[in-house]
């Protein structure tokens, strides 16, 4: 507004988020952004659009914190989208235009977009000994049935307390298939743990969540993953935080996790027949090779695994653990990986 009165070109400063600011922090070890700023300029043909969604964007967040409410990044898209009057353009022509708007909005205020209040659409399940607070209501992860407890958007303390915690451990497993197999088996009681799936890559509610159980309960955090590319991916995304949201990477990323497995090494280790591995297609090793010169990958057990993959020439998934019984991965292999505190860093 003083820009305006003072009859200047009104403009926007925002951290830049794209490689060139972005850096790995050895101290901290998480991958984080520089100090560098653009500006967004109105009175510019190649930003006019770009000032006009972020202050489109900007405008309908405190709009809807003024009224108290939360709403999705699905409905903040539709909300804003249309046509400019006298025109035949759009403000919006699709969410991938609004959300990396609402990404720069979290940058420039070093704020979660949860406390912005908007929300994504939940993805991830938690079950164990634990006792918690939703908004409220009172859960206890280890009467949550065959599903689990559906991990939300928002897991701030303002909306998720943690009351009660006997778990000595935390397990992210990677495939909710078997996440499925270690709750139906248990495996969350027998081994005192709270067990979590991302059905994938996790959402940011599920990071922050870990984040939280980390360093406020100080659970250790093991990750369960396939033995490819796309697996060691998600353990360095939880461990370190991600290229594109390192604005955030204090609140999303845990230095201290550890990965428990799945490992090429476990095929001679536990007997995995030839028959279950898949081979290396020439993405798969083009992909290894750029991961052995990222610098979180270093350390000396990182770098003999992938060398390992790439001289064998396959890659597994955790399923595979079932050609040596459905129960192998709960009686078996994360017992005895757990009791040799056998994990690569």
């Amino acid at each position: 507004m003083s820009q305006i009165q003072r009859k200047e070109n009104p403009s926007i400063a925002l951290p830049v988020r794209s490689l060139s600011n972005i850096y790995f922090d050895p101290v901290h070890k998480l991958i984080k952004i520089g100090d560098k700023k653009s500006q967004r300029h109105y009175l510019n043909v190649g930003h006019t659009r770009k000032f006009m969604q972020t202050m489109l964007v900007a405008s309908e967040c405190k709009k809807i914190i003024d009224q108290g409410v939360t709403t999705s990044i699905r409905d903040l898209y539709y909300a804003l989208k249309r046509t400019i009057e006298g025109a035949k353009e759009n403000t919006f022509e699709g969410q991938e235009e609004s959300d990396p708007v609402l990404e720069d909005l979290e940058s420039a205020l070093n704020l979660l977009r949860e406390e912005l209040h908007l929300k994504a659409d939940r993805k991830g399940y938690m079950a164990g000994p634990m006792i918690l607070e939703d908004t409220g209501d009172r859960i206890n992860c280890a009467r949550m049935g065959s599903s689990g407890w559906a991990i939300p958007s928002d897991v701030e303390p303002g909306i998720i307390r943690f009351l009660e915690c006997n778990a000595k451990f935390v397990l992210l497993i990677e495939k909710d298939a078997v996440w499925q197999r270690l709750n139906e088996d248990k495996f969350w009681k027998i081994q005192h743990c709270l067990i979590i799936t991302g059905k994938g890559q996790p959402a940011r509610g599920c990071r922050r969540l870990i984040n939280r159980l980390h360093n406020e309960l100080h659970l250790p955090i093991y990750v369960l993953a396939d033995a490819d590319p796309w697996g060691y991916y998600i353990y360095s995304v939880i461990k370190q935080g991600s290229i594109n949201l390192s604005f955030l990477s204090d609140r999303l990323g845990t230095p201290e996790a550890r990965f428990i497995g799945l490992t090429t090494k476990d095929v001679t280790e536990y007997g995995i027949s030839s028959n279950v591995t898949i081979k290396l297609n020439k993405g798969d090793q083009k992909r290894i090779k750029e991961m052995l010169k990222y610098v979180w990958f270093k350390p000396k057990d990182w770098q003999q695994e992938l060398r390992r993959m790439l001289k064998a020439g396959y890659k597994l998934e955790l399923e595979a653990l079932s050609s040596k019984g459905i129960k192998f991965i709960s009686e078996k292999y994360l017992p005895d990986k757990i009791r040799r505190q056998d994990f690569l860093p």
